[in-house]
């Protein structure tokens, strides 16, 4: 129709006319009527080709797009992330890895999710998110679990004594208030039975949900703090490093173990492995060895 005759057709088409000719003959055949009056020799369209070209416009225009958009996702340029998140890494972590990530690729579409462990586990297990980063859960045949392991560290006032050591102690903390996560919190009864096995009064005034709110009666003075570095990190961005709470390294080490969580019956896309990827390289720069040196 386009190039007004058969034999124009099917030079466009690198066929021969006969050919051409056929395949006319065969589509009306399947759609069971007539596209073309036949004119001394020449095909004039009936109101049903002109129909079927501009269906079929739309079509090979849709085919085209799509395969552009794949080739796109191929290249991992576009997309959709759906990541759920403890409050830890929520708040400035997991955004730091999101602002990466997404830097040249401005099709990618992020949905960030801040939820409790607990929460993220479920969220996960049901397959409702891509990726999740929380506490390490307890093992579930649902859930594919990626451990990050972090060494504590104690938090002081930059005034408080404390804060002249190289690295704190139990002993150093003998009897001296300080701010823990809930009382039934493994990490809060591993400090607990550290202490124990010390010697040493364990003295947890302040029991929270978050080491970020601890922070606050850190600056007060009010207290000092066993944490992860991740959550000491996101205080010194907060505070653009001028904040009055320093961390200094804790021994022995008290392990906080973090994990990166994905749906063990759902095939990882590979935006969402390409993420996963960023999340490993940015633990190490978010939390460099030796960033709690003043």
């Amino acid at each position: 129709m386009r190039s007004g005759s058969v034999s124009e057709a099917a030079k466009k088409l690198c066929r021969t006319q006969p050919a051409v000719s056929a395949m006319i003959f065969s589509l009306e055949t399947e759609l069971a009527f007539q596209l073309f009056e036949r004119e001394k020799g020449r095909l004039i369209p009936k109101p049903e080709a002109y129909f079927l070209l501009e269906e079929s416009d739309a079509i090979l225009e849709r085919l085209t797009r799509t395969s552009q958009l794949m080739a796109e996702v191929g290249h991992l340029s576009r997309g959709h992330l759906r990541i759920a998140c403890m409050p830890a890494a929520a708040l400035y972590f997991m955004p730091h890895v999101v602002a990466g990530f997404v830097q040249d690729k401005p099709a990618i579409n992020i949905s960030m999710m801040m939820r409790s462990s607990m929460i993220v586990y479920d969220w996960i297990a049901a397959q409702q998110y891509d990726i999740g980063y929380a506490e390490m859960p307890r093992a579930r045949d649902s859930i594919h679990v990626e451990p990050v392991i972090l060494k504590g560290v104690c938090a002081v006032h930059q005034d408080d004594p404390l804060a002249a050591k190289p690295c704190i102690t139990p002993e150093d903390l003998d009897g001296v208030a300080l701010a823990t996560l809930f009382f039934q919190h493994p990490n809060t009864e591993t400090l607990r039975f550290l202490f124990e096995e010390r010697g040493v009064r364990f003295h947890p005034r302040f029991e929270l949900q978050n080491f970020m709110s601890g922070f606050e009666l850190v600056e007060r003075q009010l207290c000092c703090s066993v944490c992860d570095p991740m959550s000491a990190a996101s205080y010194r961005i907060s505070k653009s490093r001028q904040g009055p709470v320093v961390f200094r390294p804790f021994v022995p080490d008290v392990i906080f173990e973090h994990a990166i969580l994905t749906p063990s019956h759902k095939p990882m896309s590979m935006m969402a492995r390409s993420f996963v990827e960023s999340i490993r390289q940015e633990l190490n720069a978010f939390m460099p060895v030796g960033c709690f040196e003043e």
